[in-house]
């Protein structure tokens, strides 16, 4: 696992005890100097507030939600006395997530590692939990709104790189490409944009011939490719930011002639039959099940008042496409499984 290049700013959580000097403490200690025999039961004692640690998805219908759940739960014992508790709304929802961190907010929530759907839309509800602190670390997407917060995800700028660097391999470095992003509309897709933009300059004999802004809009995406690829069939090749247009997308219907490439992230159960059939060239991943572990742990270690090494951790990008796909499947229900993992 990559971490940031930049060790940020460490923040107190406030778990610790506060220790009152008032009369009644006073009182205590000169009687402890003139009794001896004092029971040392008699005196206080400190404990760490009761509370837990919930990671909570995006949606119990994400493809991502069975690792990052799995994933936490396999720490399960490993962090004292801190309970874990997984949770996630019915369907991927801002609004129902929003509810319920209120709802564990209540029972006793004094942890949250949390899959951020909308950043924007989240931002005050976490604002909110450190205010009362809550110890939080964001998974996947950062919350930039939000100063305080912990984080590990994916490095968006490598992703973008990566993206730059495939599409060349697979054109065998000269060849004209479209360019599929959502600059509109998400924070995280611009980042990578950005990214493969100034990569993809380093390619001399690949050429941008046009680029689609599909506000994060699946089908919008596949029209787009459709539409353009009418006009220029011998187009050799596509990029996508995000996966969006193989989201729902028959692998029987592939979207482009097998004479072109399409490069994308993230590779789900669901678009696993793009990358088998060749609908698909490749796709870039990360260690899903690295992040929530390494989420659990930061967030655990703020708990206990301990100042956190690296507040940012990320992960490497990793491409996967038919040749490994096999040993990609094979890895993804290893992390999808609640028993440890085990060593060599």
């Amino acid at each position: 696992m990559a971490v940031g290049a930049e060790r940020l700013q460490q923040r107190s959580t406030g778990f610790g005890p506060v220790l009152r000097h008032g009369p009644g403490v006073v009182g205590c200690a000169l009687l402890a100097l003139g009794l001896a025999g004092c029971d040392p039961q008699d005196s206080p004692t400190w404990s760490r507030p009761a509370g837990f640690i919930a990671v909570v998805g995006a949606g119990q219908d994400d493809p991502l939600w069975p690792v990052l759940r799995a994933s936490a739960l396999r720490l399960e014992n490993t962090l004292g006395d801190v309970p874990i508790r997984v949770a996630a709304p019915s369907m991927v929802s801002s609004h129902a997530q929003a509810r319920l961190l209120r709802e564990l907010r209540s029972e006793g929530m004094r942890g949250l590692c949390l899959q951020v759907i909308d950043p924007v839309a989240i931002a005050p509800h976490l604002e909110r939990l450190v205010n009362e602190g809550v110890a939080v670390t964001t998974m996947i997407h950062r919350v930039s709104a939000v100063q305080s917060l912990m984080h590990c995800g994916v490095d968006s700028m490598l992703i973008g790189e990566t993206l730059a660097d495939t599409i060349a391999e697979a054109l065998e470095e000269r060849g004209t490409i479209g360019v599929i992003h959502a600059n509109s509309k998400s924070d995280y897709a611009r980042r990578r944009y950005d990214a493969f933009i100034v990569r993809i300059r380093q390619h001399p004999g690949i050429t941008v011939l046009r680029e689609f802004d599909c506000g994060g809009n699946a089908q919008r995406a596949q029209d787009m490719i459709r539409r353009y690829m009418e006009r220029f069939p011998r187009l050799d090749g596509w990029v996508a930011i995000d996966n969006w247009p193989l989201r729902g997308l028959d692998a029987a219907k592939p979207l482009l002639p097998p004479s072109a490439r399409l490069v994308t992230t993230d590779p789900h159960p669901g678009v696993w039959e793009h990358l088998a059939t060749g609908g698909c060239f490749a796709m870039v991943a990360a260690d899903y099940d690295e992040i929530a572990q390494n989420a659990v742990r930061q967030c655990g270690t703020a708990m206990e008042g301990t100042l956190v090494k690296w507040r940012v951790q990320l992960a490497k990008p990793r491409t996967v496409s038919a040749d490994n796909l096999h040993a990609f499947k094979l890895e993804w229900l290893a992390w999808c499984s609640r028993r440890p993992t085990r060593g060599p």
